[in-house]
């Protein structure tokens, strides 16, 4: 599965789940930007068009910059570095080698997605409404711990968004 890999404190990795991402301010999106106004609500997707990653800009104010470049629109190759305000992102279409689960979605339909236990404590508590900060302070883990946890529940389920995750934690009964 092809992943940005962010260059942020807790080098957070985004798969690609169904040939597209979202990038931008507003909750809506795969990949949410909060707190840099330099970012749009919406600015920019990466997207797969005839078995080719691409990269657009959604008409922004500050644009996109692919390796230095202000870009529109441009196709994406193994190691491209792209930046969206203050943020910059490294795409690779391969498989995340840090993941730690395969792509088993047709599985996890029916047997449910394979969590650690430590990854169904953290589901539980963001089911409970938690932050990050307060799931770290509850199981007494790094701030950078809980990310990486979260990181790779959605990696395993593809599910982005906390509603998405709480529903999730509900159906696997977690939410008691």
């Amino acid at each position: 599965m092809p992943f940005l890999q962010q260059d942020d404190p807790g080098s957070t990795r985004h798969a690609i789940v169904g040939g597209r991402l979202t990038i931008g301010r507003q909750d809506a999106n795969d990949v949410v930007l909060t707190g840099d106004m330099r970012v749009s609500r919406h600015h920019a997707v990466v997207e797969e068009h005839e078995g080719e990653w691409w990269l657009r800009d959604l008409r922004s104010r500050n644009g996109v910059y692919l390796n230095g470049d202000r870009v529109r629109e441009s196709p994406l190759r193994e190691g491209d570095r792209f930046r969206i305000g203050g943020s910059t992102f490294m795409f690779s279409p391969e498989h995340d080698p840090m993941a730690t689960i395969g792509d088993t979605r047709g599985v996890e339909l029916v047997t449910g997605p394979a969590l650690s236990a430590r990854e169904k404590e953290i589901l539980a508590l963001v089911c409970r409404g938690s932050t990050d900060q307060q799931i770290s302070e509850a199981l007494f883990i790094g701030l950078s711990t809980v990310r990486s946890h979260l990181d790779r529940i959605r990696d395993k389920t593809g599910l982005r968004r906390r509603p998405e995750l709480t529903r999730l934690a509900i159906e696997l009964g977690l939410d008691r």
